[in-house]
């Protein structure tokens, strides 16, 4: 199937879903799970709340998931038709213990999520999603029903990692600083591109250095956990707090230093860029200064005389 629906979901989410005027929540929004040679299954149990005041019908499906764009989106790729259908989909090997379910009016129930791990699973990241429809008594979708008018489908996302095969590789492909005129910058931008077969959590630090090596902001990698899926690329902005004047004129240089979760392994990356300094910055708004002061002192002695 093609595109089922698109959002700008962030991956890793630690907030439950919400439809917020109706009260729906699905948990857990994010799943991790990891499996290991000698196990053939594993299970998790999901939950529907319902805490509006009236009964409601929903109807499961599991489908795949991958990345929307570079800013962490996330792209529901619909129910596969076979194993082989999306490289890193999940949905083929995830069992649900009831595709319908009715939810009471302020109560809730718990579903059993079954992944199977049969040989065809191959080693590394596998994304799925489990999608709660809310449907009428005849199993409709609600929508233009006025009980449901905000969100009517809930997810719940399932990051799996199967051992025996991961190749964990990440690197850093491009950096820019947004600064403009005679501006320090406030952030810096990373661009990341994720080349193994499962997905990672990069963390790291951010540093600007003036001409004399000398540390005048610094920030911290991907403060939110964002993580990039495998074979995909993933941009994320780092905003930086200022810890020095940067006085000297010159070239200045952004080093950013990294690893990912699950290594202590670290690469670096610096980028160039010309800044004039705040030094020189006062001494040309002091001549300024100075020069329109005077200036005005010669007109004025000028029309005395």
């Amino acid at each position: 199937m093609g595109l089922l629906l698109a959002g700008g979901l962030s991956i890793l989410m630690a907030l439950p879903v919400r439809a917020a005027s109706q009260g729906f929540i699905i948990s857990p929004a994010f799943q991790s799970v990891i499996l290991t040679a000698g196990q053939t299954h594993t299970q998790y149990a999901l939950q529907l709340t319902n805490s509006t005041p009236t009964d409601q019908n929903f109807r499961l499906s599991a489908v795949d998931f991958g990345s929307l764009d570079e800013s962490g989106g996330v792209a529901f790729l619909g129910i596969p038709t076979s194993e082989l259908e999306h490289r890193y989909g999940l949905a083929a090997w995830m069992k649900l213990g009831t595709n319908t379910v009715f939810v009471a009016a302020a109560k809730s129930v718990q579903v059993i999520v079954t992944i199977d791990n049969r040989a065809s699973l191959a080693p590394g990241g596998h994304y799925g999603a489990i999608l709660a429809t809310a449907v009428t008594d005849t199993g409709k979708d609600t929508a233009g029903d006025p009980r449901v008018n905000l969100r009517q489908v809930l997810s719940s996302l399932v990051l799996l990692t199967k051992d025996g095969g991961i190749n964990a590789e990440l690197k850093l492909t491009s950096q820019s600083v947004n600064r403009s005129g005679l501006r320090m910058p406030s952030a810096t931008s990373q661009r990341f591109q994720n080349t193994g077969n499962v997905h990672l959590v990069p963390r790291g630090t951010v540093v600007i250095k003036d001409p004399a090596g000398r540390v005048v902001s610094r920030g911290a990698l991907n403060d939110g956990s964002g993580t990039i899926l495998p074979e995909s690329f993933r941009r994320y902005d780092t905003p930086l707090m200022s810890i020095g004047a940067p006085w000297l004129p010159g070239r200045y240089q952004a080093v950013t230093t990294y690893r990912y979760d699950g290594t202590e392994q670290t690469k670096t990356l610096a980028t160039s860029f010309w800044y004039v300094g705040q030094g020189i910055v006062w001494i040309a708004a002091v001549a300024v200064v100075g020069c329109v002061g005077w200036l005005g002192w010669f007109f004025w002695r000028r029309r005395r005389s």
